[in-house]
């Protein structure tokens, strides 16, 4: 790095609509407020998704039989995201990009699990 300018290995979702697309149901039991007219501001993207899912399992009021039913899954999301955010650090772009497919693929599988009607 230099004296002023700063080199960064980061990961962020170019296009956010992408992450709807890719997973409403999860999307709306972790943006509930994204159904509402008003805009909320800040990011949604792929790591805002995994960064947000364990607490709003733990504190959004998820029926318990959906955190049971989710546990893996959430955990499984919660892993790759740390590890994603970890190999960034490393800088290690390698390992980054093979734990954001990982990531991207336990979604898919939390996906799977929600109610058509979260």
């Amino acid at each position: 790095m230099g004296r002023i300018l700063q080199i960064r290995v980061s990961a962020w979702t170019y296009d956010e609509d992408d992450v709807l697309r890719a997973w409403p149901r999860l999307c709306a039991a972790v943006w509930p407020e994204l159904d509402k007219w008003a805009p909320v501001g800040g990011r949604r993207g792929v790591m805002e998704l995994a960064e947000a899912l364990p607490d709003v399992v733990r504190f959004g009021g998820w029926p318990e039989e959906l955190k049971t039913r989710t546990a893996e899954a959430v955990r499984a999301v919660a892993k790759c995201r740390e590890g994603l955010v970890q190999a960034l650090a490393d800088w290690k772009p390698e390992e980054a990009n093979r734990l954001s497919d990982s990531l991207e693929e336990a979604l898919d599988t939390l996906e799977k699990l929600m109610p058509t009607d979260a």
